[in-house]
């Protein structure tokens, strides 16, 4: 049995629009804390009232603004700043209050979050848990944004095939129209297979490429020249006319393409685990801490029209001593064959970037 909640239509203002190397939506991450902290409140294991918790997390995207400007035509992007807290201003003996730089965005998604156990509940019942779930959401914050208004939170479930179809088709109605973000890891290894076949087919490049390479060529929006040859010429030179044209991101499988983004799915161990209270300023003295960095990897903006099984949107928690991420079940892991001198070895896996960047 499937069970969902839905928040239709949340406006948040002000959330975290840079997530590790990238910026212009809030990480993944940030959306599975949100859906944790809720748990938190409603599950008994918590110290909630409900016999279960919340798992995973789609994230639909309805609307975006950044808070961004132009200095002059052409520059790039900067991000609006301000001197926090301006009262602090009094107390610096005349001096500038240091500016911070953050990321800031308004935005309006919707969630399609997983119920991980059977709600035996009554119609009543769950009308009051729906508005429980919306008096919380309103006191939390989601990417570190203030919510604004959400214009309806639903509890949907289905059992057999035909009760699935009805609820994707009521899960569209409450989240069209909208765009739904999607795991694809799986191109990016496409396209770094693509790459190493071809720098050893060719050997013309100076350098192997690494997964770094492929990771940037879905990240940069690339123009090329494209020569106007005139009748009889059949080689360009530096007379030639030419217009600019866009270079499109690697070419994919998929018959329906939607648009391909950097994306930060989660963290990397880089130090040894310490002991609470060992690492000096951390949030609280009870809690074992890591260093880590960002793992970035490539998603997908694709209509929410297309979904065919709620199932394959659902962001989920995937971690062990070292990992910490963030995977949807909508791809199968690619077949890596990995050269040595003395044989060949196949194994199917996910290829991580810092793992890729030093094994290659």
């Amino acid at each position: 049995m499937s069970q969902y909640l839905v928040l239709s239509q949340v406006d948040i203002q002000n959330a975290n629009s840079i997530a590790g190397l990238t910026w212009g939506f809030p990480a993944i991450t940030q959306f599975l804390g949100f859906t944790h902290a809720l748990s938190r409140k409603l599950s008994k294991n918590y110290g909630g009232e409900y016999d279960f918790e919340l798992v995973g997390c789609g994230v639909i995207s309805h609307c975006t603004h950044n808070k961004v400007y132009r200095p002059k035509q052409y520059a790039d992007f900067e991000f609006l700043q301000s001197r926090n807290p301006p009262v602090l201003e009094k107390h610096k003996n005349g001096k500038k209050v240091p500016t911070i730089e953050e990321g800031k965005m308004n935005l309006t998604v919707s969630f399609i979050i997983e119920i991980d156990d059977v709600l035996t509940l009554t119609e009543e019942q769950i009308k009051e848990l729906e508005n429980k779930v919306l008096e919380l959401c309103y006191r939390m914050r989601i990417a570190g944004g203030t919510v604004l208004n959400i214009k309806k939170a639903k509890i949907l479930s289905a059992s057999t095939q035909k009760q699935q179809s009805d609820m994707l088709k009521k899960i569209k109605r409450l989240t069209m129209p909208g765009f739904v973000l999607l795991d694809r890891k799986d191109y990016l290894q496409q396209h770094y297979q693509e790459l190493l076949e071809k720098y050893n087919e060719e050997k013309e490049t100076e350098e192997k490429p690494q997964v770094l390479d492929a990771w940037l060529n879905f990240s940069a929006l690339k123009y090329k020249a494209i020569p106007e040859l005139h009748e009889g010429q059949s080689v360009a030179d530096e007379n030639t006319p030419a217009n600019w044209g866009y270079v499109p991101k690697p070419s994919l499988d998929s018959p329906i393409p939607g648009y391909l983004i950097p994306l930060m799915t989660g963290y990397k161990a880089i130090s040894n685990l310490y002991a609470p209270g060992e690492v000096k300023n951390t949030r609280d003295e009870t809690t074992h801490s890591r260093f880590v960095e960002a793992i970035h990897s490539v998603g997908e903006w694709k209509g929410m029209h297309n979904t065919k099984d709620v199932a394959t949107i659902i962001w989920r928690y995937k971690h062990d001593e070292q990992w910490y991420l963030c995977e949807q079940n909508n791809s199968e892991p690619v077949v890596k064959t990995i050269a040595s001198k003395s044989n060949e070895v196949k194994e199917s896996q996910t290829i991580k970037l810092n793992e890729a960047l030093n094994l290659f």
